[in-house]
């Protein structure tokens, strides 16, 4: 996807998911993310949208690559001011806004601050961004209203941000490790395909048809949100042993 088509999805998913957030009790649990409420949930993309627009706000910065927090302003202090659900919603809007402003100025090679290893440029953020909030705006629905499945074309590029965002991961010393188990993603709407190996110098990951511990087979959104401990909407076929999944989980933690 081209950084355009990452700005537009951004703008699409965090509208949907502040109506979302609108529509519901602050209190009311999130099923998805097992301890959360509805304000803790809104709380999280609110600070994860100031956290990135403050990299943004500071072009041409570069930490050292094991820093975590961007530069500039320290970000939300409070979380979101009321308990209602239009507080929720106006305060992560607010943050949303903000967001896009900066991502819709900025152009995608633009040098700008990240946690990533190799790539720090406006075009990871914004990337990151439509990932991060896709999930999480499928969070929010699931509490508060009907869940709606990715988009085909946006989870394609997810599931491939997931595999590449694991690989960074790694790198950094921030996942653990594997013991060769391995998976095959088919997913279909649309038709793509990835085998990733876990082994104990990091992700292996192939776009292409291999023999795998596991196979999945679905749609793409529903593969997406699988990788990402969610319950998928549709069917996913499963062939193969089922530890190949929990050793997934045990390396990528979201």
């Amino acid at each position: 996807m081209e950084y355009r088509e990452h700005l537009a999805a951004v703008e699409r998913e965090a509208a949907v998911l502040t109506t979302a957030l609108g529509a519901g009790a602050a209190d009311r649990p999130v099923p998805t993310c097992p301890g959360w409420t509805t304000w803790d949930l809104a709380d999280h993309v609110g600070r994860f949208c100031t956290y990135w627009s403050d990299a943004l706000a500071e072009p041409g910065s570069r930490p050292e690559r094991r820093q975590e927090e961007p530069p500039g302003r320290p970000g939300d202090a409070d979380g979101p001011a009321g308990t209602g659900p239009a507080a929720l919603a106006d305060w992560f809007g607010q943050r949303a806004a903000r967001l896009l402003d900066l991502l819709g100025s900025t152009d995608a090679d633009a040098a700008v601050w990240t946690w990533h290893d190799t790539d720090h440029t406006a075009g990871f953020v914004a990337r990151r961004c439509a990932h991060e909030l896709a999930v999480h705006r499928y969070d929010a629905q699931c509490a508060t209203t009907v869940a709606a499945p990715i988009d085909g074309a946006l989870a394609v590029d997810g599931i491939d941000e997931v595999f590449a965002m694991l690989a960074a991961w790694w790198r950094l010393g921030w996942a653990a490790k594997g013991a060769g188990e391995s998976l095959h993603l088919h997913a279909s709407a649309p038709d793509a395909e990835w085998t990733v190996t876990l082994t104990d110098d990091g992700p292996a990951v192939e776009r292409a048809h291999r023999k795998a511990g596991l196979a999945l087979r679905g749609g793409a959104s529903d593969l997406e949100l699988l990788l990402y401990g969610r319950p998928p909407l549709g069917t996913v076929e499963r062939l193969g042993d089922e530890r190949a999944l929990a050793a997934w989980y045990r390396v990528f933690r979201f």
